[in-house]
């Protein structure tokens, strides 16, 4: 079937569901377009982003679900910690594999946290000094505030200690995104196909086998947008490679032992490793 065909007839026929109203939370750089991307094709409805808390938490799913970042503000975590009611797909990546894609991403733009001098000497060090960086920098959401506003991103060493207890909660649907990506970012199909339907079950879709196949088919490439006409005006698909295990290729034993002491705990706590021994 033609994806424009199936976007076309299955969007509305899902916005007429009954579905559970819900919220996404993903780590920075662990494919939250693509995330964003299966629950728009699941629901029908675009991706709200929010730093704050709208007044009407309760937005229904045929008009759109919330989604934002980790690290959260602590008033944004208030008000989740407040809606127990609220669903909350979160979204994980191997911590080690995220480092690797902060340094890329850095390089290709800004980031929240860094002020222009900072990034200036970021882009002058080489590789291996850039991932230190990424893996040993510290700094909060109260700091990213005053730099990004419109971010709710912080170190990384912040990201996997809220993920981390986020992904504890029984309550929450915890999405990895090594089960997501597919074969094309080196994972199987087998268990794409088991993830959309555990997001479609978590949230109330029902969905086929067949339609289940088509959103798989679509989550690479940027012909659907995922935000509506008042989403992201230049939203693009989410990653230039996004491979399974980058980190075995970049981390060297610096890193590794850097690694361990800053983030080998929320590594553990999020089934990535048994203990440090890796």
């Amino acid at each position: 079937m033609n994806r424009w065909i199936y976007s076309f007839l299955l969007l509305p026929f899902l916005a007429a569901a009954d579905l559970t109203p819900f919220a996404l939370i993903t780590m920075p750089k662990s494919g939250s377009h693509m995330m964003i991307k299966a629950l728009h094709l699941i629901t029908g409805s675009p991706a709200i982003w929010h730093t704050h808390f709208p007044s009407f938490w309760c937005i229904p799913p045929e008009h759109g679900f919330l989604y934002t970042h980790f690290c959260l503000d602590p008033q944004l975590e208030c008000n989740y910690r407040a809606l127990p009611e609220l669903r909350k797909v979160i979204s994980i990546r191997d911590l080690r594999d995220v480092a690797v894609s902060i340094v890329s991403q850095i390089k290709r733009s800004p980031w929240p946290g860094m002020d222009s001098d900072e990034r200036a000497v970021f882009l002058g060090a080489p590789f291996d000094e850039q991932l230190l960086f990424v893996i040993d920098y510290e700094y909060d959401v109260i700091e990213v505030a005053a730099k990004a506003p419109n971010s709710s991103q912080a170190s990384l060493i912040r990201v996997a200690e809220q993920a981390a207890l986020y992904a504890a909660d029984p309550n929450n649907l915890v999405c990895r995104y090594e089960d997501l990506v597919g074969e094309m970012g080196g994972g199987s199909l087998e268990r794409q196909l088991h993830e959309l339907r555990r997001m479609a079950q978590f949230i109330g879709a029902e969905l086929s086998e067949e339609q289940v196949f088509e959103i798989a088919e679509s989550l690479y490439g940027n012909e659907f947008d995922p935000f509506g006409k008042q989403g992201f005006e230049h939203f693009h698909s989410t990653f230039s490679k996004g491979k399974i295990g980058a980190w075995r290729r970049a981390f060297k034993e610096e890193h590794k032992i850097a690694f361990k002491k800053k983030l080998g705990k929320a590594l553990i706590e999020l089934g990535y490793e048994d203990d440090d021994d890796w």
